[in-house]
């Protein structure tokens, strides 16, 4: 038997788990194509040996990312648990921080980024790059980015710029209103990917369409206004600059970031269509609209691929 796991999950488990049914059941809609199908959490946002170090002359390492990412997992899981069985509106500074640092995790081992900066790479002059090694790069960087400062966060002796990561320092900044959402009736989705960016502040960029903001395309980590991060079918988190956001969203709309946010696949419980109809109507809608659309950023990624 392997000492080590095959499925390495893009998405988390423990996330995956708090939309499922009772028996760990989901149903998970491609963003790519019409097709829907029944699944398990440990079967769906993951890839073989996704996180994979193979270096030459030596044996792959399939575990010490595992262990690291998983080693962030397991805090924001503990805070998500805290605010799943609570009723507070506000988020505690140490759950924001928890949740940041995952975000930060889950944005930059997103199966599309890899995607596109491994495209990037092979157009310019590293065609001659083999699949392993350009993963083990993007390995490499999500180490230096993410894994490396959340080790140091707490250290007052390193260097100010080894504990920073990008989307922490913004998430985390005063600039940000965190609150938490609660809906009575629940009906909220999950997608494969958590950093649902919409709208923008300041001026827009000239040449992107203003709907596709709220796809997360044509803005940044300097202007996007919002993001939305669905954590169970009945919550989620809303980081804005606006702190009126909080109070105007309603599930339709957190609901629709996460379809045009998603690059992959859209999730729910197996019942999730009779609880909540209304939202079932409006899914295949927002997924046509999704297939739309995204053909025009997504660089030739194939969602349940090999990428």
């Amino acid at each position: 038997m392997p000492q080590h796991a095959k499925k390495h999950h893009f998405v988390p488990q423990f996330l995956l788990h708090h939309f499922a049914g009772p028996k760990g059941q989901l149903v998970a809609h491609q963003v790519m194509s019409e097709r829907r199908f029944p699944t398990a959490v440990r079967a769906l946002g993951h890839r073989n040996f996704g996180h994979s170090i193979y270096r030459p002359g030596q044996e792959p390492d399939h575990i010490s990312m595992e262990a690291a990412m998983g080693n962030i997992e397991g805090e924001a899981a503990t805070v998500v648990r805290e605010l799943v069985q609570g009723r507070e509106r506000a988020v505690p500074a140490h759950a924001r921080s928890a949740l940041a640092w995952l975000l930060a995790l889950q944005w930059q081992r997103s199966r599309f980024l890899m995607h596109v900066m491994g495209k990037a790479a092979r157009d310019d002059e590293y065609s001659w790059v083999s699949d392993k090694l350009l993963q083990t790069s993007m390995m490499g960087f999500i180490f230096i980015q993410v894994i490396e400062p959340w080790l140091l966060r707490n250290d007052e002796d390193a260097h100010y710029k080894d504990r920073w990561n990008p989307l922490v320092s913004t998430l985390l900044s005063s600039s940000m209103h965190w609150s938490s959402y609660r809906p009575r009736g629940g009906g909220l989705l999950v997608s494969d990917n958590s950093v649902c960016l919409s709208g923008v502040v300041g001026t827009p960029p000239e040449d992107v369409p203003p709907a596709f903001f709220d796809h997360g395309v044509g803005i940044g980590l300097g202007n996007f206004r919002r993001l939305t991060l669905p954590l169970s079918s009945s919550l989620a988190v809303i980081i804005s600059r606006d702190p009126q956001d909080a109070s105007r969203l309603r599930v339709a709309d957190i609901n629709r970031y996460t379809v045009f946010n998603s690059r992959e696949f859209v999730a729910h419980a197996p019942d999730w269509a009779t609880a909540h109809p209304e939202f079932a109507r409006e899914l295949p809608q927002l997924l046509e609209r999704q297939r739309m659309v995204a053909p025009s950023f997504l660089q030739g990624y194939a969602p349940g691929g090999r990428n």
